[in-house]
């Protein structure tokens, strides 16, 4: 696990935080490859816009991701926290505020505690900044995310535009709540954080 925090700051709204995973749902994924280089770091269109729309709840915000290709050694761990920082000067720009990073770097088949769908990632997370899962959204875009965030007790909420099409019944998809494009994600998290308008929270 590596474990990347930007912020000791704890939880100022009851222990509740947004996770949200790195690729297909902060930037595009790159299809039968990893993101190497800061270069090939393509924000998902409107995702910069939500994560700031996002930060405006002011709860912590933190990435849970795979990155297998540290494993697989394509990636440095060093090169992983320097497209994180990146990623998070980015966003600090827009206003948008992460919290902190947590990456499993091992292939599939080591067989680790942390790669998602295990919560091992959530939980350490959960520990480092006094966060109730129970009370906590996850945002992914795949199924390993949706079981990552049962396992640990947290919301899931699935993003992603190409969930919309009505073919896909399966049954780990079913109660979900989904947002099929970036501008959906703050109403739609907002709704299950706080049960209330979103629109009154935006100020």
């Amino acid at each position: 696990m590596l474990r990347i925090v930007f912020s000791d700051a704890r939880p100022r709204d009851s222990g509740r935080a947004i996770f949200v995973d790195r690729d297909g749902v902060i930037n595009c994924r790159r299809p039968g490859d990893y993101v190497l280089d800061w270069s090939q770091f393509i924000f998902v269109p409107g995702i910069r816009e939500a994560l700031r729309d996002l930060s405006s709840l002011q709860m912590p915000m933190i990435i849970i991701s795979n990155q297998a290709a540290v494993g697989k050694r394509l990636l440095s761990p060093q090169g992983l926290e320097e497209i994180t920082s990146q990623l998070r000067q980015t966003l600090a720009a827009d206003g948008a505020t992460l919290a902190a990073a947590y990456y499993c770097t091992h292939r599939v088949e080591d067989h680790c505690e942390c790669r998602k769908p295990k919560p091992a990632l959530l939980q350490r997370a959960a520990e480092d900044f006094n966060i109730e899962l129970s009370r906590s959204v996850f945002i992914g875009d795949s199924q390993s995310d949706v079981q990552a965030a049962r396992a640990a007790g947290c919301i899931p909420v699935l993003f992603g535009p190409g969930l919309g099409a009505g073919t896909d019944l399966l049954e780990w998809r079913t109660g979900l709540s989904v947002a099929l494009k970036a501008p959906d994600l703050f109403q739609i998290v907002s709704k299950r954080l706080l049960g209330e308008s979103p629109a009154l929270r935006r100020d």
